[in-house]
Order: C-alpha cells, then structure tokens, then sequence
C-alpha cells in the first residue's frame, strides 16, 4: 500500500471519527432536551389527578384533569357526549376514524364508569384506554347498580382491589355504606388492612399492609354488617381506632371543633351495636390513642366531644375510666367546658354509684 493510500485511509477514518463525535454530541444534546421536556411536564402536571397518565402528544396534558382544557380535538365534545350517554356506535365510530391517543380514549372512559355505561367502558378499554391511578374512583359517581358491573369489568383488565391509589390509598374503605359492593371487594381478595402508606411522601408508592381504615371508615360510618364483614376478612384493630371513631361518630356536617355537637338519640345510640362488636371482639375501652397531633385519645372523651350520652353511659358501664386524661382533658373536664349538663350529670352520678 502507498503512502498516499495510507494517509487516505487515515484521513476516512479520522472524518469517521469526528462524524461519530458529532452524533454523539447531538444525540445527547436531543436527550438532555428530552429531559427537560419530561422534567417541564412533570412539574406542569404533578398533582393533577390523571397525572400518569401516558403523553403522546402536547393535547393529552389536557386531559390530566377530570375536566379538559381547551386544547382538545375537534372531535372531543361529541365523544364525550357520547361516552356519558352510552352511545356506543357514536364511539366506535369516531375512534375508527380519528385513531385517539390513550389519553383521550382515558377521558371517554372516566366518562362511561361515572355514568354507569358498562359496554361503553369495555370498548374503550379493549381499544387501549389505560387505567390509572384515579380511573376506578369515577365508579363511585355511578348508579349503585353499576358499580358491581363495572368493578368487574376492570378486574378484566389488571385492576384489582388492592390496587393503589395515589400515595397508597385503597378503595376498600369507600365500599363499607354498600354490603354488596363491600362483599364483591372482599370476595375477590381486597386487603381489609391495605390502606395509606405510613411514610406518606410517596405520591405513586405502595399501600401499607398495617391501615384500619376500612375498619376505621365502617364504624364511623357503615353498617354493622360491615364492621362483622371487615373483621372476620381480617380486619386488625389494634392498627388504628375503631372504637374511638364509632364513640365519637358525628352526623354529616357537624364539627366539635367548631361548635358544640347535639346528636339525634337515634343516631346517639346507632354506634353503640357497633361498638359493642368492637369490644366483643377484644377492643379496649380505655385504649390510649398514640399519635403526633391533638386528638381526644380515649373513646370516652371521643364521645363526650360527639355530645353522645347514650355512648358515654355505656362506655362508663363497660369500664371506661372517666378519669382518662386525653388531650383535651377527662371526658367530665371536656363535658363541663362545653356545659353539657346531661354528659356531666352522668358522669357524676357513675361515679357516685361507684363509691
């Protein structure tokens, strides 16, 4: 080989060099740019309720809320109409034509699981629409009929019940005002102790596998069925309060913080059946409740904050201490500041019987 091939075969290579350089630096110059991009739309959409949702384009950040922006396609009025009302050769008819993003095709499918339209739903899901964090909650807006249906009919395509929420939140606590729906969670294998995870920073983490709060959510507010349904799937007491949140069980709207709470007797005394299984069950009447904030910390205090007499008699009948001192005081201390005379009077007279 010549010199002068030589030094041409140097200088090809010497140009193939600098040409892969030269690619190298603008393919990471196009991935820093990326990133950038990804890092800019995160920011723009952290906390939004659909916010992992898949982006394809720059339209399906509208869709990150429950109710689009303006910059939506033509076609979006009309098949959200037509998700809403179940008209599904409408859907079928616009996505075959206009091929739509997951995002878009998501939107339809809130729209169709909070109005109760199961077909709907099935061929938005057969037709690619994601489900996410959020998606199942919309069921809740649904006819209680539905929600049966419609539950099934993600379980089809890999929710589950035990599937997370954001920062790990779980469903199950929102079944317990519904038996069926309740027992359709349960039966296909819901965690009655899953719920929020304990370290609650993690936006997109996992749930904990030590929460009462379907238990929790049931004696404040569901049905004694639930509360039996939720303990022999399981149902651990001692990870939360049950029996202080049945104790101190409000009617929708009322606030002891704000002002003095005065229950109806019929609700006043529709925990108790509750509270009795609770303790049937090994809950103690005097438990401290240890937490970081201001709470009352005894079921007594909990219901003499509640203005519920009937409860605090029966609280006092099994054994709970009126001395107790909780955050806001012993339940005659808390009864006498907010001058409940009737709570005082029973107290009084308790310990007067006692001796």
């Amino acid at each position: 080989m010549s010199s002068q091939q030589q030094r041409g075969q140097q200088q090809q290579r010497a140009m193939l060099g600098q040409l892969q350089k030269q690619r190298a630096q603008m393919a990471a110059a196009q991935q820093q740019q990326n990133t950038g991009n990804s890092m800019q739309i995160q920011m723009h959409t952290m906390g939004s309720k659909y916010e992992d949702l898949p982006i394809m384009t720059a339209e399906d950040i509208s869709f990150f809320s429950a109710t689009p922006g303006s910059e939506v396609p033509t076609y979006f009025k009309p098949f959200e109409f037509a998700c809403q009302q179940g008209l599904l050769s409408i859907v079928q008819s616009i996505i075959a034509s206009e091929n739509p993003t997951p995002a878009f095709l998501h939107h339809g499918l809130t729209c169709s699981l909070a109005s109760g339209h199961v077909e709907v739903a099935r061929y938005l899901l057969t037709s690619g629409a994601p489900i996410v964090r959020e998606t199942p909650s919309n069921i809740f807006f649904a006819p209680f009929e539905w929600h049966i249906p419609l539950f099934d009919l993600l379980s089809h395509f890999g929710w589950t019940p035990n599937t997370p929420t954001f920062y790990g939140a779980v469903l199950l606590p929102r079944t317990v005002n519904n038996i069926p729906l309740l027992r359709w969670f349960l039966d296909h294998g819901a965690d009655p102790n899953a719920g929020l995870a304990q370290i609650g920073n993690d936006r997109r983490g996992g749930s904990s596998t030590r929460s009462c709060a379907a238990l929790e959510a049931a004696a404040a507010h569901g049905e004694l069925e639930a509360v039996g349904m939720l303990l022999d799937a399981g149902a651990r007491m001692e990870y939360g309060v049950p029996l202080h949140l049945a104790a101190g069980a409000c009617l929708p709207g009322a606030n002891p913080h704000v002002t003095r709470v005065i229950p109806t007797r019929k609700f006043d005394i529709g925990r108790i059946p509750i509270m009795a299984l609770l303790v049937s069950r090994g809950a103690d009447v005097n438990r401290k409740e240890v937490t970081q904030h201001m709470v009352a910390q005894y079921p007594i205090v909990h219901a003499v904050m509640a203005g519920a007499v009937e409860r605090v008699r029966w609280l006092l009948e099994h054994g709970a201490d009126p001395h107790a001192q909780g955050d806001f005081g012993t339940a005659i201390e808390y009864a006498r500041h907010v001058r409940c005379d009737e709570i005082v009077n029973v107290i009084e007279n308790f310990l007067k019987d006692r001796g």
